[in-house]
């Protein structure tokens, strides 16, 4: 929005709903949810426009690039590209396909040829694959969830993906697992008004590859079972016992015997992470 002046006076905004039709993106804006930001200079920053000035022949027409699995430009040997340019999508995305098109670029420059290579939001964990790595039976597996393993060879104790589910408050912690480690922080240059203006360096200092390392070492795994074997330790009743090397399906890993637990809460007491939790089946 523009004053008589011609200056900013405030930033119009709405909510939108993107979807695909066919190849191309639509933009729907719901002008109900429109409202106006006081503002008397606005800094267009969006980064979503790609200047071909001098690249012309890369244009696809849609104002974007066109690139394969390796995100090689499509009919340009040699040439790679990721992010926006391609298609508008997360920053991890776009770290990921600068991984993948570094490894062609590396391959090109040898004279190899390129790799055949998944997209970057297909890789997950597969269950049925491990078991058949491993040689085990999947006559028997469910298609929905069950209650319990002591009783089923199919299921892995200790692989359960809780992140969109659970969050592990510290209070699920055995906190005297861990010791207290300060935080590993980046150093901060702080600048006045005046020593911004054109300052392009780096601000927050990157930390040592020692320091990264004494920082994710800080992590506890919450929710995560890292088969630290207090539960097979501490358990009373011998319940808890590691399966065989040859029954593993993703390495070592725990089960319980449900016919000697007794319910008493000692392997939840005195597990690090808040992985095992307690039931009946509810």
């Amino acid at each position: 929005m523009r004053g008589k002046d011609g200056r900013a006076t405030g930033l119009k905004i709405a909510q939108c709903e993107a979807r695909f039709v066919g190849p191309k993106l639509e933009i729907k804006v719901n002008e109900a949810t429109a409202e106006i930001v006081p503002a008397d200079l606005v800094v267009s920053a969006i980064g979503q426009a790609v200047d071909f000035t001098g690249l012309e022949s890369f244009d696809n027409g849609k104002g974007m690039m066109s690139a394969d699995k390796n995100y090689q430009v499509a009919g340009n040997k040699g040439v790679f590209a990721g992010g926006d340019v391609l298609r508008p999508h997360l920053l991890t995305s776009a770290i990921g396909q600068g991984w993948i098109a570094a490894e062609g670029i590396d391959r090109h420059l040898r004279g190899e040829g390129q790799e055949k290579r998944p997209r970057i939001d297909v890789h997950s964990f597969d269950l049925m694959r491990k078991l058949l790595e491993k040689g085990l039976t999947m006559e028997e597996a469910p298609h929905e969830p069950v209650r319990g393993t002591s009783a089923a060879g199919f299921a892995v104790h200790n692989y359960d993906d809780r992140s969109g589910r659970y969050v592990i408050p510290h209070d699920q912690l055995f906190l005297g697992h861990f010791q207290r480690t300060e935080r590993h922080q980046r150093a901060v240059t702080t600048l006045s008004a005046e020593q911004a203006l054109g300052n392009f360096q780096e601000r927050l200092q990157a930390l040592s590859e020692k320091d990264v390392v004494a920082e994710a070492k800080r992590c506890m795994s919450c929710g995560l079972c890292f088969e630290c074997d207090n539960c097979v330790v501490y358990c009373p009743q011998h319940a808890v016992f590691r399966v065989k090397k040859d029954r593993a399906t993703t390495g070592r890993y725990v089960d319980t015997d449900y016919t000697k637990c007794i319910g008493c809460h000692i392997c939840r007491d005195v597990c690090p992470t808040g992985y095992i939790q307690m039931g009946l089946g509810e």
